[in-house]
This record gives C-alpha cells, sequence and structure tokens, in this order.
C-alpha cells in the first residue's frame, strides 16, 4: 500500500511539473484566452478544453474560470461551460500515461534533469522530468496494486465494493476531494483493472466518482469570491454528480461499450475518463442556460455585486444627496479594500497566496473607483469645486492605490518563491504581526470614514508613530539576523525589507483616510 502512494505521489509530482512547464510557456496567455471565450458556451467548451490539455491543470483552470466570472469578464452561463471544458483538455495526461512508454520514464528524468539545467531550455528539461515521473509513477503504482491485490483484507473489501457500485464511486469521490486530482483517482482505477483486482465496471464508478470529488476544491475556493463564481463551482459539481450517477446505475453495459473501443486495460481506463468528461461537458454546455437560471435562483446575489449599488444618475441635480451616495459606494470599496488587506495578512503569515481571490477583489475595486470618479466628476461639473466631492475623490483613489499595494506585495513573494527562496520563520512571523496590526489601523480607519467617528479617526492618526517605531523595530530585527548569518535572512533579504516598505507606506495611506475623516467632520461642524 505504501509503495502504491509513492508511486501515486511520484504520478503527481509529474503532472504538477508538466503543468508548471507548461504555464511558464502559455499561462500568461491563458486568462487571456478564457476572457474572450464569451459569445456562447460552445466555445468556452472548447477555450476551457484547449486551456486545460496545454497547462494539464484542469482544477487550476477551474479555479481560473471562477476568477473570470466573479470579475465579471465571463458570464454564468459560458463559466459553466469553461469549468467543464477544463476537465475534458486535463484528461490528455492519463491518456498519455495509458501508453506503453514506461521504459523511457527513467532515461526522461536523466535528460530533462540535464536539459533542466541550461536556463535557455529549462522549461523543455521541466516538461521531460514531468513525463518521466508521471510514466515511472504510474507504472509503480500499477506494479504495486498487482501485489496489493493479492492480499484478503484487500480482496474482501473489493469484493465489497464490486457489489455496491455507489459505495465504490462514494470512495472515488472522497479519493477525489481529499487528492484535489481526477487525474489521480483515474491513476488508481487504472492501476487495479490493469492488476485484475477490480472489473472494468468497478473501475468505471471509482474514476466517475473522483471526477465528482475532483471539483470540491473548485466549491470551496468560490467560497472567497461572489455569488456568480459560486454559481459555476456549485452548477459544475451537481452536473458531475448527476451524469455520474448515470454512469455508475448503467456501468456494465457501458463498460461493454468503452471494452469494445479496444485497446488494453490501461488505454480502456484512459478512454473511459476522457469518454466521461467529454459526455458531461458536451452535455452539461447544451444546458448551460437552463443551469445557470436554476443556479441564480439557488444561490441569489448577495450584497457586494460588482455594480454600483447606491449611486442614482437622478439624484445629481441634489449635491447633498448624490454626495452622500458617493460616500456610501465608497464604504463599500472600503470594505473590498479591507478583506484583501485581510487574504493578504493571511497569506503573508502561512507563505502560502491564492492570487485570485484578491485579483478579483482588485478588479472590482478598480471599476467601483472608476464609476464613484466618473460620478463625482459629474457633481463637480454641475455645481463646482467643494471639499466634500473633493475629499472623496481622494479617498476613492487611495483606496484603489492600497489595492495595488497589495498586488505588488503579492508579486515580491512571488518572485521569492521563483529564486526557491524562503523568508526565516522569524521573519515571516514578524511581517504577519506588522500586517496585521496595519489591517487593524485600516478597519478603525476605515469604520471612522463611514461613521464619522472623530475620536477613532484621531486615535488612528496618533497611532501612526507607534507603526512607525515598529517598523523601524523590523528593520532592526532582521538587520540582527543578517549579523547571525542566518541564510534565509540574507537571501530574502531585499523582499523581506521591501514588504515591510510596503506595509508601512499602506499605514501611510491609513492614516490620510483618517485624516480625511477628521476633515469631513470638522466640515460639518463649521457648517452647523
Amino acid at each position: 500500500m505504501f509503495v502504491a502512494l509513492g508511486g501515486l505521489a511520484l504520478f503527481l509530482i509529474g503532472i504538477s511539473r508538466i503543468a508548471s512547464a507548461l504555464q511558464t510557456t502559455v499561462g500568461p496567455a491563458t486568462r487571456r484566452w478564457m476572457a474572450t471565450a464569451t459569445r456562447s458556451p460552445l466555445r468556452a467548451l472548447l477555450a476551457g478544453t484547449a486551456v486545460s490539455a496545454a497547462t494539464q491543470s484542469g482544477t487550476a483552470t477551474a479555479v481560473t474560470v471562477l476568477g473570470l466570472v466573479s470579475g465579471g469578464l465571463v458570464a454564468v452561463r459560458e463559466g459553466i461551460a469553461l469549468s467543464l471544458g477544463a476537465k475534458v483538455g486535463a484528461t490528455l495526461a492519463i491518456q498519455l500515461a495509458a501508453f506503453k512508454i514506461t521504459a523511457y520514464a527513467l532515461p526522461l528524468i536523466g535528460v530533462g534533469y540535464l536539459i533542466a539545467l541550461w536556463p535557455r531550455a529549462r522549461g523543455i528539461g521541466q516538461l521531460l522530468l514531468g513525463a518521466g515521473l508521471l510514466f515511472l509513477g504510474l507504472d509503480v503504482t500499477v506494479n504495486s496494486m498487482t501485489g496489493l491485490s493479492g492480499t484478503p483484507l484487500f480482496a474482501l473489501l473489493v469484493e465489497t465494493l464490486e457489489r455496491q457500485p455507489f459505495a465504490m464511486a462514494l470512495l472515488g469521490a472522497a479519493l477525489g476531494a481529499a487528492l484535489s486530482s481526477t487525474n489521480a483517482v483515474a491513476a488508481i482505477a487504472l492501476g487495479l483493472f490493469a492488476a485484475g483486482a477490480v472489473t472494468l465496471p468497478a473501475a468505471l464508478a471509482l474514476l466517475v466518482g473522483g471526477n465528482v470529488g475532483g471539483t470540491v476544491l473548485a466549491v470551496l475556493a468560490s467560497r472567497t469570491l461572489d455569488a456568480p463564481a459560486q454559481r459555476v463551482a456549485m452548477t459544475h459539481l451537481a452536473w458531475k454528480f448527476v451524469v455520474a450517477g448515470g454512469v455508475v446505475t448503467f456501468a456494465g453495459p457501458l463498460a461493454a461499450g468503452v471494452a469494445a473501443i479496444g485497446g488494453d486495460a490501461a488505454r480502456q481506463v484512459a478512454n473511459a475518463h476522457t469518454l466521461f468528461n467529454v459526455l458531461a461537458a458536451v452535455l452539461g454546455t447544451l444546458v448551460a442556460g437552463p443551469m445557470a437560471a436554476l443556479a441564480a435562483r439557488a444561490v441569489p446575489q448577495r450584497e457586494d455585486d460588482t455594480t454600483p449599488k447606491y449611486l442614482r444618475d437622478e439624484a445629481v441635480g441634489d449635491l447633498h444627496l448624490a454626495t452622500g451616495l458617493a460616500l456610501r459606494e465608497t464604504v463599500r470599496i472600503s470594505d473590498q479594500v479591507a478583506v484583501m488587506t485581510d487574504l493578504a495578512t493571511q497569506f503573508l503569515r502561512a507563505g502560502k497566496w491564492d492570487p485570485d481571490p484578491i485579483a478579483v477583489r482588485e478588479a472590482k475595486v478598480d471599476r467601483l473607483t472608476q464609476r464613484v470618479v466618473d460620478y463625482l466628476a459629474i457633481l463637480r461639473a454641475t455645481h463646482g469645486t467643494d471639499a466634500n466631492t473633493e475629499r472623496l475623490l481622494l479617498v476613492a483613489t487611495e483606496l484603489e492605490h492600497l489595492g495595488d499595494q497589495i498586488r505588488r506585495m503579492y508579486r515580491r513573494e512571488q518572485r521569492l518563491a521563483d529564486m526557491g527562496v524562503e523568508f526565516s520563520r522569524e521573519g515571516r512571523a514578524e511581517l504577519g504581526d506588522t500586517a496585521e496590526q496595519v489591517l487593524s489601523r485600516m478597519r478603525q480607519a476605515f469604520t471612522a470614514f463611514a461613521t464619522g467617528d472623530l475620536p477613532l479617526a484621531q486615535a488612528v492618526i496618533a497611532g501612526r508613530p507607534q507603526l512607525e517605531a515598529h517598523v523601524a523595530k523590523m528593520r532592526l530585527n532582521h538587520l540582527a539576523r543578517l549579523e547571525a548569518r542566518l541564510p534565509e535572512s540574507h537571501a530574502s533579504s531585499s523582499h523581506h525589507l521591501e514588504v515591510l516598505t510596503l506595509l508601512r507606506q499602506m499605514d501611510a495611506s491609513v492614516t490620510r483616510v483618517a485624516g480625511w475623516a477628521v476633515e469631513a467632520h470638522e466640515g460639518a461642524a463649521g457648517r452647523a
């Protein structure tokens, strides 16, 4: 069993290497390709299939689709088709693995490793290395299944599951959710069937269950996004569940059809894996419209829509009313910035960044800011300049600037990861503590701005020197680690100092927002 686990790990590492190598080549263009697939569900299906086939990362592609949907670049109907197509293209890895080329696994690993040492050909080397690991892992998994199938306990378990195909599918769903990979479950099914441990109908039930479980990660990722993204993720899961239920019900006849296509055991499982995803994708694309309508009723739109909620063109004639509406919309922007900062703080402390939730909110902040700025410009052109609209303009643009700072923080972390370097444990903890202090002060400043709480705004301003002193202390702590010649601190020094600078600049923006809140209160008191 442990040998099988090791083989499966090699298989997954191989897929990850291939995906990383391909992402380097075509990754930057994938979001643009998918964003253009908005004309029809069929076009979206083809785009999703092509992108995931090129990147060999169906789950990552599906999560990227959620970001595009949440950002308003792709509609829910096309998002469903894109997500289904992502799983079709990812089956290419199992198709390649099913060929009898395991004898070339070790040569591919060796040649790929040597080529990867040459910077200009690193992508090709990583691709060959990943392919070798994939083939080697599959070979180890299949061979280990042969020995595993001879043990009495395993034989009893398989015999029980054979009589309960839905239990086999449930096992596959659990494995797919745990491993976050439909290909991993397909590899297990391939190994079991090739070893003669299970029949083809049982292998079919296992792999379709794995395809259902493989959608769970996207559902979890959608929880941090808005309603349209959640609709796509939930619809994908529900549709795969429905199709998988039909396949398991008629597993016997369908397995006979797969066997009639021909090929050895590995080829039959690979064909079943691809055919299931193609069937689910094509049928799902045909009914994507009705499913999107049902999803809209099941997952209603939440408050944080991507369009302005309070701005009203008919209110432009009333300066006081229109300014109040612009204030409420600006507060909505501040809520999004606070969520972005909260996410960035969590990622900074953990050292594992998921850029999509932050990118989606940054796109929302940019759009809302542009609408607020345009609205205020109309107000100022209609009624002339005044202090209130000027402060709102300053706050809105400052909030957009905060979003940019968070993105720069992620880019710093990404450069560090590309170099294979990590912050020291102490350094990362200190960065996390500093980010939490900035986040706490941000929430106070935004609350003061939204409610006109003068003492709270003044407390934020008064606390600025303390934050400056804290950042200075963190710099000295970092320099002390450099003097102690800690290798992590030396390698990450410029990045550590840059992140501290970004946090300090973010707090300066927070303090300015608090200052404008004080000015607004004083202006209101003067008018009274």
